[in-house]
């Protein structure tokens, strides 16, 4: 520490401090002695010393703009006041000190600019469960192995039908309209109506012409009568005999009406039950017994249909599907859809065949149970498998294709080749559970008999309705083709089999479809050169 003495003027005396207010000194008689005073001789004008100390800053508020500082310092004198005297002056000093700041305005600082929101990052999506499919078409051999297929060949051949006209006709429980399902035309229709307008006809859109058959041949053959017999179902129309007779009425208008047939030609019965009903205890029975029933005195007016025309028969007559196909989610369900193709471009679908859960191994299309207009206007045919899984995913497979190819009757005749005509005939419907041959199944018996060659090859195949159990079906449709088969004298060279309820050949949800059922059909193939 560095100083300059600014004043070295000095003022001493000696003074009595205690008592306080009595003594004096005995030189002097006073209380103050040796008072001297003025500028000290010979005084340094500067001075020089060797402070050391401490100080500590303690905040005062919270902004640091105020603070106390205590601090203690000592200082030791290095040079003398006074020349030639030994004199120095020491200090021990302490004291705080109350500091304020002046605290600078903060910067205004411009805000960052906002950060760019970080990238979405997607999780990886779990991989879908596998789904796919396949399709092909194959055939069945002899073995009943399956084989490649290549094509499609369907043959054409001549064939003529005789086909039982069942005289009955049908009503609606508490009713005595005509349904619906029987084909009416107008009186000016009748007079263009002709049997070959038939030809192309099934068995079941041929019998619901049937009024108009018997309207017909009423005409041709004017010595001929009829007897309507209506009926009840004797269950819940049992004893309503005005229901029995206004169904019969029904019929005789229309052929009164449509028909012109005079009614000294017609007679009305009417009863409850028919002579020979159906079942009662069954709702099949009760339908089937609501009818009319259709008599004659002349054979041809309820004589069967014959017709002649080209039947159309594939080889081979079973094209199997395989569907094919993995779905790690599980199958839910799948369809085949098959199309053909037509002219100018048009599609035609054919079949679907629909299922859920597992795939099948295959699938069987019976070609040979197509109607005759498909089987002649089929081209080359298309299918594809649609599936869809557990998960909703959806697969389709290739399309495939098969080529038909049509050997007609033209073909034959341009090759001279041997060709075979086809005779079905369908023996008059047999009774409710009855197997034994009629005097009218005799009849058209005898009149196939004599249409049968050496070379002709002969099926004998009885069929039933569903009603009944499989096992007494199976027996009765036995025998009615082993009577059949008895009465032609054909036992031993015939195919001759009973099938049963295991093929219904017509809708058995119809009475005309179970009573048609009721049949034997006798099939007699005979080669002959063109």
């Amino acid at each position: 520490m560095l100083g300059w003495i600014l004043s070295n003027h000095y003022d001493s005396r000696e003074t009595i401090m205690q008592p306080v207010n009595t003594g004096v000194f005995t030189d002097n008689g006073q209380r103050v002695r040796n008072a001297y005073s003025g500028a000290t001789q010979s005084a340094a004008k500067f001075y020089a010393g060797l402070s050391v100390g401490a100080q500590y800053r303690l905040p005062l508020n919270t902004s640091g703009s105020l603070f106390a500082l205590p601090e203690v310092f000592y200082t030791a004198g290095l040079t003398q006041l006074v020349r030639g005297l030994t004199w120095r002056a020491n200090s021990l000093t302490a004291g705080v000190a109350v500091q304020y700041m002046l605290l600078p305005k903060p910067a205004v600082v411009p805000p960052l600019p906002p950060l760019p929101p970080p990238p979405i990052v997607e999780a990886p999506k779990p991989k879908p469960p596998i789904l796919a499919t396949s399709l092909q078409f194959a055939k069945i051999d002899s073995n009943q192995d399956e084989q490649p297929i290549k094509e499609v060949v369907i043959e054409d051949y001549i064939r003529t039908q005789y086909r039982p006209l069942l005289n009955f006709i049908f009503f609606d429980e508490g009713s005595s309209a005509l349904s619906t399902r029987y084909h009416t035309i107008s009186s000016s229709e009748t007079k263009t109506f002709q049997y070959s307008d038939l030809n192309d006809y099934e068995t079941l859109p041929l019998y619901y012409d049937v009024l108009n058959i018997l309207g017909k041949r009423m005409r041709d053959y004017p010595k001929a009568k009829l007897t309507l017999v209506g009926c009840n179902d004797g269950q819940s129309e049992n004893g309503n005999k005005l229901l029995s007779q206004a169904r019969a009425k029904t019929v005789f208008q229309y052929l009164k009406i449509r028909w012109n047939i005079d009614s000294n030609r017609v007679k009305i019965e009417v009863r409850d039950l028919p002579d020979k009903p159906s079942t009662v205890t069954d709702s099949d029975g009760a339908k089937e017994n609501r009818r009319v029933e259709i008599y004659s005195n002349v054979w041809q007016v309820l004589e069967p249909i014959f017709t002649t025309d080209t039947a159309h028969i594939p080889e081979p007559s079973i094209v199997r599907l395989l569907p094919n196909g993995t779905a790690e989610a599980g199958f839910q369900n799948w369809q085949v859809s098959s199309w053909t193709s037509q002219h100018e471009g048009n599609l035609e679908y054919l079949k679907d065949f629909p299922g859920s859960d597992s795939l099948p191994r295959y699938l069987d299309w019976d070609l040979e149970k197509e109607r005759e207009p498909v089987l002649a206007s089929l081209d080359t045919v298309h299918a594809v498998l649609h599936v869809q899984d557990r998960a909703n995913q959806t697969a389709q497979s290739d399309e495939i294709t098969l080529p038909v190819r049509h050997y007609t009757l033209l073909d034959k005749h341009c090759e001279g080749s041997i060709d075979t005509i086809i005779s079905r005939y369908s023996l008059i419907l047999f009774d409710f559970d009855r197997g034994a041959l009629s005097d009218a199944n005799r009849r058209i018996a005898n009149f196939v008999k004599a249409r049968i060659s050496d070379e002709s090859k002969v099926s004998i195949l009885g069929y039933t309705d569903r009603i009944g159990s499989d096992e007494y079906n199976q027996q009765l449709s036995e025998l009615r083709a082993r009577s059949t088969a008895h009465y032609i004298g054909l036992e031993s060279r015939s195919d001759v089999r009973g099938l049963g309820r295991s093929v219904l050949l017509y809708d058995n949800t119809l009475p005309e479809g179970r009573f048609y059922s009721r049949t034997v059909t006798v099939v007699v193939t005979t080669p002959t050169k063109r």
